[in-house]
């Protein structure tokens, strides 16, 4: 069974949208880190 081209182009804007958002939010928050690593607003830290 064949899935119709318009709900094709919905699902592939649905999940770009998704996953977006999700990498723009990603970036926010490595720049937050940056500049306070980079004004020592906070000391390094160890992960793990």
């Amino acid at each position: 069974m064949a899935m119709p081209l318009e709900v094709a182009m919905q699902l592939t804007k649905t999940v770009w949208l998704a996953l977006s958002s999700w990498i723009f939010t990603c970036l926010c928050i490595a720049d937050e880190i940056a500049g306070s690593l980079r004004n020592q607003d906070m000391g390094h830290f160890h992960l793990g």
